[in-house]
């Protein structure tokens, strides 16, 4: 329980922690509440039956003095009036509490769907490599609204209920001992009995849940987002199958738990009537009179009818825990992991931290090789691109040529090996190197937005320089197809850009790479997509920056790289020639053989 409570309490940061602990206080309060509501019950009704006890009683006589009241029945009006304004406030008060307890919580899941949004985000690129994106989404959507709704508010409730039933047994122990000493102990050992048994089954069947239905999110993911390979296979009845399956199993389980969460208040209610009538006949047996034990019995009984409630939330809450604590170590395993591998341009650099750029890029004894694999990616790689100069790596599928790219970027850190900026290495200033760079990949990604939020991507629209974004638009060749859509800008692409080209998604790209008018341009494979017209257009755009912008390049294509500097063919993560185009065409056989000319 203690290894539970650690990993509950580490979802919060210590000034949470202290808030959560600070509510303590105020569940007590409310506690001393419901015990004092339910004490005085049995005596206004003894005062009801036996309105002579006023006058006989020191308290209650001096009480009534001081009210100056008449009559017993003017003493017993303002006593009802009384009982009605004692649980008006303390229903208002526990109206108030359940109120800063429920903004604590969602506030709380607000943050730490914040905190993980921000550590998924910030992890390496290696991370999102080696991680399903449907699992992150499951463990954002789903995962973290489990944690709090099945988890982390039973234990608040747990809580709260622990101390009010802790007060009202106490109290009930002072009034009547032996009574409640059975009692307690009858309750105690059926609800023991109970939540042993099923509290096991509970948790398989919340872990099998929780399987099936990142299966089904999983399955929705990769059924979307290959439609059109799944419409032309004609493969739809696999993937219903697949999700029904799933679908089928997780609304099973789901049967089960609700049940099970059912059961408790039913099993209660029995224990707790024979508890009463048990108290009834001990009474009894001890030779009081009715009249006598009215009252008692009126107690047990209004306590019961508050305790039945309260033991009944503290099993399903048991249950619930039980059911979903493998989302807490879920959250608490991704949090963990994520601060154990903080990226570099997190922990190491400062936000003045400056990168100049004014010689060349060096790229010194590279070598890289993917987790959980067993061949290197890259092996030695050597090679200095001049500012201002363009270069390209070509080659066959698998030469290494995106690894390297990715390393250039700062995405991926080499296990060996350097990339230094005018003798400084990237590494140690990542976050300045990447904003030096617009990057063009070959799957371009867009949002189901407009032209403009495309462009300007993860810019507010208060930001958004028009200008800027007509100048890209102009550079990438779309600037006359956006002025000849009805909403021009505003025009929305659709979700993933459906309602677009591949070649106007493509120079949607580029206008994105080109808005921040970086000083190195990336392009991966990034006029695969166009039109050979649009190509040559492309390429005539992309003349302007000659000489004026870093240019890296990797192709297929050559048509695209005729006029770069400098080419790197590259093969099984090494380069096996270089030169200009010209060199190549006529030096290289595995160039000309790449080039169709051999």
């Amino acid at each position: 329980m203690a290894k539970v409570n650690l990993k509950f309490l580490q979802l919060f940061d210590s000034h949470a922690q202290f808030h959560a602990f600070s509510l303590v206080i105020f569940m007590i309060i409310g506690a001393i509440l419901e015990t004092f509501s339910i004490g005085i019950i049995p005596t206004f009704i003894y005062l009801l039956n036996k309105p002579d006890i006023i006058e006989n009683n020191v308290y209650l006589h001096w009480l009534s003095q001081l009210l100056r009241v008449n009559s017993n029945q003017q003493f017993l009006i303002y006593l009802t009036i009384a009982l009605i304004i004692i649980y008006v406030f303390k229903n208002t008060y526990l109206t108030f509490f359940a109120y800063i307890q429920s903004r604590f919580i969602f506030t709380q899941q607000i943050n730490l769907s914040r905190r993980l949004f921000s550590s998924y985000l910030s992890y390496s690129y290696t991370f999102h490599l080696e991680r399903n994106s449907a699992e992150l989404i499951f463990h954002l959507n789903n995962e973290v609204n489990t944690a709090f709704r099945q988890v982390i508010i039973p234990i608040m409730t747990l809580a709260t209920e622990l101390i009010i039933v802790t007060f009202i047994v106490v109290f009930l122990i002072i009034v009547q001992p032996l009574a409640s000493l059975i009692s307690v102990c009858l309750i105690g050992i059926s609800v023991s009995i109970f939540y042993k048994f099923i509290h096991k089954k509970a948790q398989i069947l919340g872990k099998k849940r929780q399987y099936h239905h990142s299966k089904m999110i999983q399955g929705i993911n990769e059924c979307l987002g290959g439609i059109k390979e799944i419409k032309v296979l004609r493969r739809e009845k696999f993937f219903i199958d697949e999700f029904i399956n799933h679908s089928r199993k997780y609304n099973n389980i789901s049967l089960w738990i609700t049940t099970i969460n059912a059961t408790p208040r039913l099993f209660l209610e029995t224990i707790a009537v024979t508890s009463i009538l048990l108290i009834v006949i001990i009474i009894l047996i001890q030779g009081k009179n009715i009249d006598s034990i009215l009252p008692i019995i009126s107690l047990f009984a209004i306590a019961s009818f508050r305790l039945i409630p309260s033991a009944n939330r503290i099993l399903v809450s048991l249950i619930s825990i039980r059911s979903h604590y493998n989302s807490i170590d879920v959250i608490h395993h991704d949090l963990e992991l994520i601060s154990e591998n903080k990226t570099k341009n997190q922990s190491n650099q400062s936000p003045e931290t400056i990168l100049q750029f004014t010689d060349s890029i060096s790229i010194k004894n590279i070598h890289y090789q993917y987790p959980n694999s067993s061949y290197s990616s890259l092996e030695n790689i050597c090679l200095s691109i001049p500012k201002n100069h363009s270069i390209a790596f070509i080659g066959t599928s698998g030469a290494g040529k995106t690894t390297l790219v990715d390393i250039i970027l700062g995405l991926l850190t080499p296990i060996q090996g350097k990339v230094l900026v005018d003798g400084n290495n990237i590494q140690d200033y990542l976050k300045d190197w990447q904003q030096k760079i617009g990057y063009i990949p070959q799957n371009i990604y867009l949002a189901d937005d407009s032209i403009l939020a495309n462009i300007a991507f993860g810019l507010p629209a208060e930001k958004i320089d028009k200008e800027k974004v007509y100048q890209a638009l102009e550079a990438a060749q779309l600037k006359e197809l956006i002025d000849s859509l009805p909403r021009k800008l505003e025009t929305k692409v659709g979700d993933r850009g459906i309602r677009l080209s591949g070649g106007q998604k493509q120079r949607i790209g580029i206008a994105r790479a080109l808005y921040h008018n970086p000083e190195i341009l990336v392009m991966d494979e990034a006029t695969t997509a166009l039109d050979n017209e649009t190509e040559r257009e492309f390429i005539k755009a992309l003349d302007r920056f000659s000489g004026k912008k870093t240019i890296i390049i990797i192709a297929h294509r050559l048509t695209t790289v005729q006029k770069c500097d400098h080419l790197y063919l590259m093969e099984k993560g090494k380069i096996v020639s270089s030169g200009n185009y010209d060199q190549l065409s006529t030096n290289c056989d595995k160039f000309m053989k790449l080039n169709g000319v051999k």
